[in-house]
């Protein structure tokens, strides 16, 4: 292991991809298997359909982005659902020849989160909730 180790710290570094010769056309070690584009003139109709195809659903399915179109649809719902919030709660109009207006009841039931927040009603218990009985002193509670 060690031999090894002492052997690639003696050797001296690689050369940096960017000082070599950067890759062009010519100089590409890489080949491509077929040439691209391929010339039309060339082939027959079928084969000019199926390339068409092909590179159309390429295209189709690299231009996609699911993440994008989820963040879409999350904003579509959101705003949706801000906008019938605020037609219900806040906005005064006409609904079939008939004044709409939100009471101030329901205004205030909004602004307090539907009376989970609201101040007056903070420490009020519920009825259906058990009766707490007063903390007993023993042993848990005593101080050290």
């Amino acid at each position: 292991m060690f031999p090894t180790l002492i052997r690639r710290l003696a050797q001296p570094a690689k050369e940096p991809v960017v000082k070599r010769a950067p890759l062009t056309v010519g100089s590409n070690p890489y080949q491509a298997r077929k040439v691209w584009p391929p010339n039309f003139k060339d082939l027959n109709h079928q084969q000019q359909l199926r390339f068409e195809k092909k590179y159309k659903r390429r295209i189709f399915l690299a231009s996609r982005s699911p993440r994008w179109e989820k963040g879409i649809k999350f904003a579509q719902l959101a705003t949706i659902a801000a906008a019938l919030v605020w037609l219900l709660f806040y906005s005064e109009f006409e609904w079939w020849g008939k004044k709409y207006k939100p009471s101030e009841e329901m205004r205030r039931h909004a602004a307090n989160l539907f009376g989970v927040l609201d101040p007056d009603k903070r420490y009020e218990r519920r009825k259906d909730a058990p009766e707490t009985s007063p903390p007993t002193k023993g042993p848990e509670s005593e101080s050290k």
